[in-house]
């Protein structure tokens, strides 16, 4: 997996496969936990998949907002 840079630039729309993918490459990076943008989603049913993924967020671990038609993604993790 290649390493990502942690910056997901703001207006970025992620698909469910591309946010796992930075998601578990920063958890396997970084052993520190803290809150993370993880960019924007189509519905909040991506975004709500790709926190249940692993590394998954826990309870109050997620922050998801709606800006249009767009689901905005802020992980802790």
């Amino acid at each position: 997996m290649e390493k990502h840079n942690q910056a997901i630039a703001a207006d970025r729309v992620l698909s469910v496969e591309e946010g796992i993918e930075v998601k578990q490459s920063i958890a396997a990076q970084e052993s520190l936990q803290r809150w993370r943008w993880m960019g924007n989603y189509t519905d909040p049913v991506q975004a709500a998949t790709v926190a249940n993924n692993p590394p998954a967020c826990g309870p109050g671990a997620v922050m998801f907002s709606t800006n249009g038609n767009l689901i905005p993604a802020w992980m802790y993790y």
